[in-house]
């Protein structure tokens, strides 16, 4: 995990990826399998808001998104992402507990390019860093 404006600043745009994320615990599990690609590198961010002004700052190239966050929800952290012109393209996945075909089917109308749910299938999620960032 990245924590210094420079070391950001220096990180290659396709090896970027934000998780924003309220629950700490779900942060450590996504910072241990992120861990297994180091081409990778991850920032967290706990609220929609500072999530939102990462992305337009870093612009990361996928964002992994909670979608019950403290201060808004993630299809406004979506519909946010793309207003904005420097964050409109960014590729988002939805992460979320509700893992009902109608919550599936929303947020891929809403944009999402796919959903992910919790608790984390490891393999899954590894094998899905995989297809997006091309790594191993």
């Amino acid at each position: 995990m990245l924590d210094s404006a420079t070391d950001l600043d220096a990180v290659p745009g396709d090896c970027r990826l934000l998780y924003i994320e309220d629950n700490p615990i779900n942060t450590l599990v996504v910072q241990e399998l992120v861990s297994r690609r180091p081409a990778l590198h991850l920032v967290c961010e706990e609220d929609g808001q500072t999530g939102l002004t990462r992305a337009r700052q870093w612009r990361p190239s996928l964002i992994l998104l909670d979608m019950q966050l403290p201060d808004m929800d993630g299809y406004q952290v979506m519909q946010r992402l793309r207003q904005a012109p420097e964050t409109a393209e960014i590729r988002c996945i939805a992460l979320s507990a509700n893992a009902m075909p109608e919550d599936m089917k929303r947020a891929r109308q809403a944009g999402f390019a796919d959903y992910w749910t919790k608790p984390i299938d490891f393999a899954a999620f590894l094998a899905g860093l995989d297809q997006h960032f091309g790594t191993r």
